[in-house]
């Protein structure tokens, strides 16, 4: 789908510094891109990451709102965001099929993730058992509606955040990746940001979420 050009080798960690200076990146194959931060790691030079990470991301969101419309729940931006939370994490998982996927077809990849992210909505939608009264009004849930239903109300806190990395900051921490590591894939490492960036992040949705968990 791309005609963009290949970019640097990844290993050449100047050249990478070259073109973020004369701003190129949106000239450069995704596939490109995701290679370099691989090559590059979570630990690697912030000031190419960061960017690289900033331009990955730019292009994953186009790609998920052109293919998901405005007709499912809060016009489509819980899906996104659900597909892009996971596809960034996968891009410093070289290994893993995600991590491979996008270095290697990005594009499909990434529309792969926004179908499925589609998929399990239509599936949560079926799962619901409601008995209803008389006036319609639902009795019970399943034990499965009721956690969807937990999962919906976080959901809403989280829409009063505007900045989209933040609220993807939280769902990270929510569950249960590491804010910062060395070892695995942090949250830090997946939004391309520092670990202190990361720590303020979930403190201010904390704090603003608190009065509505309590």
């Amino acid at each position: 789908m791309e005609t963009r050009e290949e970019g640097p080798d990844p290993d050449d960690i100047a050249a990478w510094r070259q073109e973020i200076a004369s701003g190129s990146l949106p000239k450069i194959r995704s596939q490109s891109l995701v290679a370099a931060v691989q090559r590059i790691g979570p630990n690697g030079e912030r000031r190419v990451l960061e960017p690289l990470m900033k331009e990955i991301s730019a292009r994953m969101m186009r790609i998920l709102r052109k293919q998901i419309g405005r007709n499912h729940r809060n016009e489509g931006w819980d899906l996104i965001e659900e597909a892009h939370g996971k596809l960034i994490e996968a891009v410093l998982k070289h290994n893993s099929a995600d991590g491979t996927g996008l270095r290697t077809a990005f594009y499909t990849r990434v529309r792969f993730r926004g179908a499925d992210a589609i998929r399990r909505e239509q599936l949560h939608g079926e799962r619901y058992d409601y008995a209803l009264e008389d006036g319609g009004l639902p009795l019970r849930l399943n034990k499965t509606a009721a956690t969807d239903e937990e999962h919906a109300h976080v959901e809403d806190v989280l829409r009063m955040i505007q900045d989209p990395r933040k609220r993807l900051a939280f769902r990270l921490y929510m569950d249960g990746v590491p804010r910062n590591s060395t070892k695995v894939a942090s949250i830090a490492s997946a939004l391309g940001v520092s670990a202190k960036t990361a720590e303020d992040w979930i403190k201010e949705t904390k704090k603003r979420s608190k009065p509505f968990l309590e």
